[in-house]
């Protein structure tokens, strides 16, 4: 497909300014930067997105589609998590996001908020929507600092900082929730943090002490304390709610009767989650 690619909007983006250029080689990716450096801007970063799939239960042919099918759907939804002006492409299942001007620590952050996007995404569609990855990995560095090399900067930014193996968590799931009861109020950020990796869900460290009264009519107090949850916000017919036990489908089924909405769990620490369901009082 060579250079040309790199201008290609791929079929299923947006209409507007958010594509992204579907590739067969890396080396539009690197022509970018090439051209990125010599328009002036000495400084950018990168977060790269890796999605395996099932290799068993169809051709080869109809794996390859389906797996296509949602590597673009996915790809299209976090394409608006970053800047217009940030160069977007997809080679076979990997994502590029080239940030323009980013350091390091901007990566790291974009690196975060496409994540929990994209956890968010995969968590909540719904069966036959989409054909579920295997795993996902996500990575990010910068150039010229700190790789100083275009190919270290490509390769160092392919290396998994975060993982997730989402065939395993349907066979741990069980024993997850089980342990996500156990937690006491004492447990470190880190453990919680990792233990929501696991799950596949978001981690909230701190909630917000006062929901909007658009959310509190959806689950006032009482039901929040029953089924220990706090509810967080609303995206169209999505609640986000934090629990102390993300798993525990007899509240997450008791909350889409009483809202009629579907439930987005998130973690959150014990002694944080109490703290915040007593100001509902």
């Amino acid at each position: 497909m060579g250079n040309e690619a790199a201008s290609h909007v791929a079929t299923g983006t947006t209409t507007d300014a958010y594509g992204f250029a579907v590739i067969e080689t890396i080396s539009p990716v690197v022509s970018t930067i090439h051209g990125i450096t010599a328009m002036g801007i000495s400084q950018m970063a990168m977060v790269t997105i890796t999605l395996h799939f099932e290799q068993g239960g169809k051709t080869r042919m109809a794996r390859q589609e389906t797996s296509e099918q949602t590597t673009i759907a996915l790809l299209t939804a976090l394409r608006k998590m970053v800047r217009r002006t940030d160069s977007v492409f997809l080679l076979d299942d990997t994502m590029f996001f080239l940030l323009l001007g980013a350091n390091v620590q901007g990566g790291q952050i974009v690196q975060t908020r496409l994540w929990d996007a994209l956890l968010w995404r995969i968590h909540n569609t719904t069966e036959g929507e989409m054909v579920r990855p295997q795993s996902l990995m996500i990575g990010h560095n910068a150039y010229p600092t700190p790789c100083t090399d275009i190919a270290e900067f490509l390769a160092s930014a392919s290396q998994p900082a975060l993982r997730l193996e989402l065939f395993a968590e349907k066979q741990t799931r069980k024993q997850l929730a089980q342990q996500a009861q156990q937690v006491q109020q004492q447990v470190d950020e880190n453990e919680l943090s990792s233990l929501a990796r696991k799950l596949g869900i978001p981690y909230l460290s701190l909630l917000p002490r006062k929901p909007s009264q658009r959310v509190q009519q959806l689950v006032n107090a009482k039901l929040a304390h029953e089924l220990h949850c706090y509810p967080i916000g609303r995206e169209r017919n999505m609640l986000t709610v934090a629990m102390r036990d993300p798993q525990d489908q007899s509240a997450l089924t008791r909350l889409q009767q009483e809202t009629g909405l579907h439930i987005f769990p998130v973690l959150a620490h014990p002694q944080e989650l109490q703290t915040a369901l007593e100001q509902l009082l």
